[in-house]
């Protein structure tokens, strides 16, 4: 892919990029929804990607085409929000630059050429790939590569929330950031804890299925789970989650949903610390049984496998056809924000061939995929 995107960018710019970019997409093995009220997560970078090739420009305008989505140029002079850019890529460089140049880096203009085979709005964080690429992009071409992995991920986290409209905690960014697998904990939200782990039980491969569904008009649903699980704390008289414990919920005047939700993150985290030793120990047994009740609370607790009652199509048909495959030779869990998208399973060697047909004839062969882990 990298070669297919030099030569596009000497076909469209004239002239030979200065750099070329990567940034892997992410899946999440566990931690559903808890980063954002500073819980525990077990987030991986997979080889699905974007890649760039840029140049930088003696002026401030960004021209940017992506392959498959559009091109679009847009002028650095200055960095306000633009309310018409709100939902889309421009409105994603408009606030890295801003971020980076508050904190005191360099930006600049560029030329740029992007294509990728992440699947988008599916839950592999295509676009906090994308943030990282940009990010990666201001670092490389105008501060030396001086900027940190995490400011980067932190300049993307805000970008997407600030200026795209995005409410998002750092989970994703910071597994597209960190390569390999992240343990990440966000008790201390401005200064999280990342530790590096590796898979290492050959025996399993990691598969992606695309249900076909998008993400990008159920923000609200995703503001819903936030607004439960804030709502919640703030009726155990603390900011976040973390800050309190599962023994508070007793006795309090909550609603069901609340209480569903706030159930869901201490016991999630719970079972990120669990796999997180299960993996440092090769333990694949116990790490497919946290994923198999990870998914059970996702369906019963955080209800966020499927748009209402809209089955067909949805993430949850996807895990039982999965389930169904599988038996206990592998588990299934939803990928990234849910109620549509992709889920992300641990299938057994014994059976990947079955599985990917199975689920190809379902969702077609482009949208199953297995998922190398990579490093950054």
């Amino acid at each position: 892919m990298k070669e297919t995107v030099r030569n596009k960018f000497v076909e469209e710019f004239k002239q030979k990029p200065e750099v070329i970019i990567e940034n892997g997409g992410r899946f999440e093995i566990l931690g559903n929804h808890t980063d954002h009220n500073h819980g525990e997560c077990l987030a991986a970078t997979c080889d699905l990607r974007i890649v760039g090739a840029f140049s930088p420009r003696d002026d401030l305008k960004v021209n940017l085409i992506s392959e498959g989505v559009g091109a679009f140029t847009i002028d650095l002079n200055s960095l306000k929000k633009v309310p018409s850019e709100k939902g889309r890529s421009q409105a994603l460089v408009r606030g890295i630059a801003s971020k980076l140049k508050e904190l005191g880096y360099k930006i600049g203009g560029f030329d740029a050429y992007l294509k990728s085979n992440i699947f988008p709005g599916a839950g592999v964080s295509s676009s906090a790939a994308f943030e990282l690429l940009i990010g990666k992009a201001f670092n490389k071409l105008f501060n030396e590569d001086k900027i940190d992995l995490l400011t980067l991920a932190k300049t993307g986290q805000y970008a997407e929330n600030v200026y795209f409209g995005k409410k998002c905690g750092l989970l994703d960014q910071i597994g597209v950031a960190f390569g390999n697998i992240s343990y990440i904990d966000f008790k201390d939200v401005e200064n999280p804890i990342v530790e590096n782990l590796t898979f290492k039980d050959d025996n399993y491969k990691f598969v992606i299925v695309n249900t076909g569904g998008s993400h990008a008009k159920l923000s609200h649903l995703y503001g819903e789970i936030f607004d439960d699980m804030f709502a919640t704390a703030h009726k155990m008289g603390k900011p976040v989650l973390r800050e309190g414990s599962i023994e508070l919920l007793d006795g309090l005047v909550i609603s069901q949903s609340e209480r569903n939700r706030a159930t869901h993150f201490y016991n999630e985290n719970k079972r990120v610390e669990v796999a997180r030793k299960a993996i440092k120990e090769n333990d694949t047994k116990t790490l497919l049984k946290m994923i198999d009740e990870s998914c059970y609370s996702s369906t019963h607790l955080l209800k966020n496998m499927m748009v209402g009652d809209q089955y067909e199509g949805s993430p949850l048909e996807a895990i039982d056809l999965a389930k169904k495959v599988l038996g206990d030779l592998g588990a299934c869990k939803i990928n990234g924000g849910g109620f549509a998208g992709s889920i992300i399973c641990l299938v057994h060697n014994s059976k990947l061939d079955e599985f990917i047909q199975v689920m190809s004839d379902k969702y077609t062969s482009s949208n199953v995929k297995v998922v190398n882990i990579i490093g950054r």
